[in-house]
């Protein structure tokens, strides 16, 4: 290994920490810890004579707890130095990572580290750097920093100069920049580890369960017990195969998934100046490729530099509609920064962002969409690699897939710390046994045979396996249904979910919006005092036209007898058509428009057309270089005008006009700006420099022969379309009509979506100042068009599933991008807003919305418009929201734009509900400044609405109420909320896809009715899991008591008892019994998530209790019948016939049964156990089996289970054992044991009551409860919240203070 530089090595002797800590952001901001360690011999001499003493028990644990392994075999050092990395992840887990080295040429410092502090900077100028010392952990690459000595990662690397250069398009032009790129990126491709069997293996042997597995079979093959330790053996083997098999199969769909960045090919890129040929798994971070309409995958991730593409991105997203992509600005470039926005998750990077894996459906290069920069030959887009291989987002789905973040239910550890006090149980009774047989006089090999069988019979070892089998019915169940699971973990999460999430549009609502109208704006008359006004709502273009036509001042008679000679109707195109036509994103693709659905039903309502190919054509189009051309439909094309304007002309032919409309420049929407804009020429063909004399502009023939053909003016025309507030606020006042306000809010309040169109027009300019124009430049004092007014309608399911998740008190919220009235209305109508006149607040700022100062007032959306003179209204207060009457004591006049600014408040009761619904906005300010406890967590617990949401706000919100304890539901169709639906407890995509990487589930119809199927799964799975481990422990004690009972007088089971109880009894009755579907209905009760919970524990004790007692007393009992004969038994020779066995073995056949009965639970969650066909099955040939060893046994099935036959008063006093045994254990499942729980959950709440609140423990205002009259009423108060705050629960105390 080469050492490093000398100074380089004094430098990490001086500074290099032991361990550190390191953000990494994949997916979600993590911060793992590292340690670094060095060779000891020393410590290897020792670590290898520990574990042969320990006869290789030192080298399990080591393998279990790396950390304790690494600093058994190694030395501690600085990071700096080490040759080994232990890599604790915030979720527990640690690995241990080798650091490696590699060599670089010079440059690399400056090149890929940068964002150094003026001090670091210096010493960066000093250091030199040579050799890169990095290692991998979950396929993330961390690089040791020469100048700061942290580990830093690549994930989110950026050139610096990107943006600031101007040669960014001309591609990396140094050879030995391109060199350390490829040695710190490493090669494009996403390279899933395919299992090798043997280490798969190895895995499933060492781990801490599967070695007490294999010492159970071992113990079984030595006490002759060969038959279940083949079954089990056996199913040990299949469990090596089973995990073998799915890792193999899921590295090759995913191998599949990402294949189009692995077998890419070659691709076109642009090096030293020059266009290559490349292979694609060379491509690094800066490179300039071309893309091509050629169908292929995307290889890289990469942003647009030039031209447009159209690109299905459904792998990642779920969402089946191609996407238009536009270049992005030299601004945006500047400023990109991954750390900050993440592509997958921002609307406006994914504008131009380019995502590895996702198809081509279509690129045009800059000479086809007119942005004067030249291609260099290039016929394709031109794109720039910002992010290879394993770093793109496709990498970071698959490191999600690989190493998902570990969720083990709590559940799961509850049934662990049975195991463990099962282990403890064993380890008493083995130490008795020891005990007692010793002084019998035993030989040491069956006292030991005898002890240790006690441990496989207390400590069910196949619990795992029988908890895994409902959760895999339950997806068997789901999967037909049309619900698709790639994490089988989160079935029973689904169970738990007290909170659902819906995204709007194409959740709860339709796929696309239906346009309703629209509303003119008729300007005001310069020679009055009037102002503008809206005309009614008009249902098709054609109105508009007529709408025009008959407020046009400047007809005259003259005008209008020499239209009526020449047959034409005077007319021009109104401008709120135009851009309707004009201002969206839409492609053509195969005769069919992509994009935007908003833009598509616009644009159809507009009954224009697109014709790409006139802007492809270049000069040779009217439009100069527009990216598209809009006409209205049935126009020809501008060949065809001239010459019909050439015969016009003439005389020969009635002159017709012919509109075109060329986008020049575009403006993409932000969801940060709410708005998008477009610049454009208008060509009328009809129309020539001529005119009428007197008349500009007048619409008549072309008769001016000298003016024939396209001279458009040097004027523009901008539309900008968007939220109403925002254009309003855009816009000259003048132009906007006084009660604009009024109007929007009445359609919002009916749940229409309204969308606000401007105007503007840019004369006399050049083409190059055009050009150089900012955005803030060109949309500023425009002129109101008017409103376009759509519909967006429920799905026929919306309804009847939020009403099902009402009725169980599943909490459901809408999280849209949409205007927060409309989605009140949409709330409303889906009954997301519930109850009789529930009240609706919604908040507005008052101050700078940036400013921690700033103040929100909470105002009830329905409340009528109040002027400034009103003294009171109903408001909440702007810390506790709780209602309150807002008074106003002065009655000074104000202007209009003011607001209502009360000076006190009085705290009122309201009757009914009342609810919040809060802008994306509200939400930020409120997440950053606002207090959590009084404020924060109140308005989390009474929204159901949140409007104007970024996909970022929707992940914060999902974290939000992670953090007040709730159990987190998303639901949308993948597009958009992909952060939300990873980060969710359960995430739900709807999408044609079978299986979407965008989240846990994926439901191929596009309904929200999977919702309540998957939490009716979840919750049937969650009580099967529950009601499996419960019978497994219960039976392995079953099985235990009878044993310790026959020890008593030295006898045992028969080795065909065993067998029979086990594998005849056990298995099939514990697979069949998880075969149980869920309930119809959702309760409104959620069951519980914890094995250690009071209902659990005492059913679990209760049955031991019961079964153990009915067993002693059948034991003793059967000694007082007067057919009893002592015992001649030896258990050193397998001599285990007696009346005592045959009693306990015959019973305790009964009790395998009735706890399976009692413990497959029916309504509320799922259904009665007669439904199940195959478990009643199972119960009616088992109980029939054991009746007739009961009552009518024949002498081979005696001799075969070593039975001693019964007198008929026996057999009868056996089954009266049995019938009792079923009435008790009946009997104390659903009456006794949940009142003793109850009655233990109040005496505990009773005695906790009296407990001091923790130093350092959150406190809430309401925890003093001075309102409460009673102290004893207080004490349980307070323990209550105590209780609830330690469970995480910290809504439960929110909703208690809100009452």
């Amino acid at each position: 290994m080469r050492e490093p530089p000398r100074e380089y090595s004094r430098c990490e002797a001086r500074h290099a920490p032991l361990e550190q800590q390191v953000e990494v952001d994949d997916i979600e901001l993590e911060v793992y810890v590292l340690r670094g360690f060095r060779a000891s011999l020393a410590r290897e001499i020792l670590a290898f004579t520990i574990s042969l003493a320990t006869l290789g028990l030192a080298f399990l644990v080591a393998r279990w707890f790396p950390l304790l392994g690494a600093r058994l075999r190694a030395k501690q050092c600085p990071l700096a130095h080490a040759r080994w990395v232990v890599v604790e992840s915030p979720h527990g887990e640690t690995a241990i990572a080798t650091v490696h080295t590699a060599q670089l040429a010079p440059g690399a410092l400056a090149d890929i580290f940068t964002g150094y502090s003026e001090q670091e900077d210096e010493l960066a100028q000093i250091v030199p750097f040579s050799t890169l010392r990095y290692f991998h952990y979950q396929h993330i690459k961390f690089m040791l920093n020469p100048v700061t000595l942290q580990f830093e990662t690549i994930l989110n690397w950026k050139d610096a100069w990107w943006g600031y250069a101007s040669d960014t398009t001309d591609g990396i032009a140094s050879a030995s920049r391109i060199q350390n790129r490829a040695t710190v990126f490493g090669v494009n491709e996403i390279n899933i580890p395919h299992p090798n069997p043997l280490y798969v293996a190895i895995d499933e042997i060492l781990h801490p369960f599967f070695i007490f597995q294999v010492l159970c079979c071992v113990q079984w093959f030595l006490d002759d017990y060969a038959a279940y330790g083949n079954f089990v053996t056996f199913i040990l083997f299949v469990s090596i195969v089973t995990a073998y098999m799915e890792s193999r199969d899921n590295a090759k769909r995913l191998q599949e998934m990402c294949g189009g960045v692995d077998d890419a090919g070659t691709v076109r890129v642009r090096r030293f100046g020059n266009w290559i040929q490349l292979d694609a798994r060379h491509l690094v971070p800066g490179d300039v490729i071309e893309i091509t309409s050629s169908e292929d995958e995307l290889p890289c991730d990469a942003v647009l530099m030039e031209g447009t593409c159209i690109m299905n991105e459904y792998v990642l997203t779920g969402e089946s509609s191609p996407v238009s992509k536009n270049p992005i600005s030299t601004e945006e470039l500047a400023t990109l920064n991954f750390s900050e926005e993440d592509p997958s998750n921002s609307r406006l990077m994914s504008r131009w962002f380019l995502f590895a894996g996702t198809t081509v459906v279509r690129a045009l290069g800059a000479e086809y969409v007119g942005n004067f920069q030249d291609a260099s030959a290039a016929h394709g887009a031109i794109a720039l690699v910002v992010r290879t291989g394993i770093n793109t987002t496709m990498g970071s789905l698959i490191r999600s897939i690989l190493y998902p973040k570990p969720h083990t239910l709590q559940y799961i550890k509850d049934s662990f710390t049975y195991l463990g006090v099962l282990s403890v149980i064993a380890t008493i009774s083995v130490c008795t046994t020891l005990y007692r047989f010793h002084k019998a006089d035993y030989p040491w090999d069956v006292i030991l045979l005898r002890s240790f069988d006690l441990i496989t019979i207390t400590v069910p070892i196949t619990l795992p396996a029988t908890i895994a089998v409902g959760v895999g019915f339950s997806i068997l169940r789901l999967q037909k249904m049309g619900i698709f699971c790639i994490s089988s973990a989160k079935v029973n999460i689904c169970g738990q979910v007290e909170v659902m999430c819906f995204d709007k549009t194409g959740t709860l609502t339709q796929e696309g919006l239906d346009m309703v109208g629209f509303r003119c704006v008729i300007p005001r008359d310069e020679s009055t005092t009037g102002t503008a006004r809206f005309t009614p709502i008009l249902n098709n273009v054609a109105d508009a036209y007529t709408a025009k036509q008959d407020n046009q001042d400047l007809m005259s008679a003259s005008i209008s007898s020499l239209a009526q000679m020449v047959d034409l109707t005077p007319m021009e195109i109104p401008q709120i058509v135009a851009a309707m036509a004009s201002c969206h994103s839409l492609k053509v693709l195969n005769g069919e428009l992509i994009g935007d659905p908003v833009d598509r039903k616009m644009f159809a309502f507009s009954e224009w057309e697109i014709d790409e190919a006139a802007a492809a054509a270049g000069g040779g189009s009217p439009a100069g270089f527009a990216s598209i051309v809009v006409r209205p439909r049935g126009n020809a094309d501008f060949g065809q005008a001239l010459r019909e304007s050439v015969t016009a002309g003439l005389g020969l032919t009635a002159p017709r006009p012919y509109t075109e409309v060329g986008v020049i420049r575009s403006f993409e929407f932000g969801s940060h700006l709410r708005r998008m804009s477009v610049i454009t020429r208008r060509l009328t063909f009809s129309r020539t420099g001529a005119g009428l004399p007197g008349v500009a502009g007048t619409p008549v023939a072309a008769v001016d022969f000298a003016g024939i053909g396209s001279r458009p003016s040097k004027e523009f025309d901008v539309y900008c379309k968007g939220a109403p507030e925002v254009i309003v606020s855009l816009c000259d006042p003048a132009s906007v009509p006084p009660d604009h306000a009024s109007l929007l809010r009445r359609y919002a309040h009916k749940g229409f979506h309204v969308i606000a169109i401007a105007t503007k027009v840019i004369p006399n300019v050049s083409w190059l100042k055009l050009m150089r124009m900012t955005r803030e430049q060109v949309e500023s004092n425009m002129e109101f068009l008017g409103f376009l007014v759509f519909e967006n309608k429920l799905k026929p399911v919306t309804k009847s599933v939020v009403q099902h998740l009402n009725s169980a008190k599943i909490y459901p919220i809408m999280c849209t991008g949409d205007n927060v009235l409309t989605a009140i209305s949409v709330a409303r109508e889906s009954g997301i807003l519930d109850g009789e006149g529930c009240r609706v607040f919604v908040p507005r700022f008052e101050g700078d919305s940036r400013d921690a100062d700033a103040v929100i007032v909470w105002e009830d959306v329905d409340q009528d418009e109040v002027g400034s003179n009103v003294t009171m209204q109903l408001e909440l207060d702007p810390v506790t929201l709780k209602p309150v009457i807002a008074i106003k004591t002065t009655q000074d006049d104000v202007d209009e734009d003011h607001f209502f600014i009360p000076e006190r408040f009085i705290e009122v009761e309201v009757k009914g509900e009342y609810q919040l619904a809060v802008t994306g906005e509200v939400f930020s300010w409120m997440h950053e400044f606002a207090d959590r406890t009084t404020s924060f967590y109140r308005m989390l617990v009474k929204a159901q609405v949140f409007a104007r949401m970024s996909p970022e706000q929707k992940k914060q919100l999902v974290l939000s109420l992670q953090e007040i304890g709730y159990c987190v539901g998303f639901c949308g169709d993948g597009a958009n909320d992909w952060g939300a639906l990873q980060t969710a407890d359960v995430g739900v995509s709807l999408s044609e896809v079978e299986v979407s990487v965008a989240a846990p589930f994926t439901s191929k119809y596009s309904t929200i009715a999977c919702i309540v199927t998957l939490i009716r799964e979840g919750r049937g799975a969650l009580v099967t899991s529950f009601g499996s481990c419960k019978y497994m422990i219960v039976n392995s004690l079953i099985q235990f008591t009878s044993v310790m009972l026959l020890y008593t007088i030295y006898s045992n089971l028969s080795d065909t008892q065993f067998p029979y109880v086990d594998l005849l009894i056990t298995v099939p009755v514990a697979i069949f019994m998880s075969e149980s579907g869920p309930h119809d209905l959702l309760a409104i009760k959620r069951p519980t998530s914890s094995l250690m919970s009071k209902k659990v524990i005492f059913s679990i004790l209760g049955q031991f209790l019961i079964q153990t007692s009915m067993q002693i007393a059948i034991f003793r009992s059967v000694r007082d019948l007067p057919f009893y004969t002592p015992p001649a038994v030896d258990i050193s020779k397998d001599a285990y016939r007696c009346y005592e066995s045959t009693v306990v073995f015959l019973l305790s056949t009964y009790q395998y049964l009735f706890t399976a009965i009692v413990y497959c639970d029916g309504a509320p969650y799922r259904q009665d156990f007669w439904r199940n066909k195959r478990f009643v099955l199972t119960l009616a040939i088992l109980l029939s089996a054991s009746i007739y060893l009961t009552l009518f046994p024949s002498e081979s099935a005696l001799a075969y289970l070593d039975l001693i036959s019964l007198p008929l008063e026996g057999r009868l006093f056996v089954l009266l054992f049995a019938a009792l045994d079923l009435l008790v254990t009946t009997a104390a499942e659903v009456w006794v044991i949940p009142l003793i729980s109850k009655l233990v959950g109040w005496a505990m709440i009773e005695y906790s009551s009296y407990e001091e609140d923790p130093e350092g423990e959150v406190r809430y205002p309401e925890d003093n409860a001075e309102w409460i009259e009673s102290e004893r009423g207080k004490r349980h108060y307070r323990a209550i919240r105590r209780r609830w705050r330690r469970k995480g629960k910290y809504f439960k105390i929110v909703e208690q203070d809100l009452e």
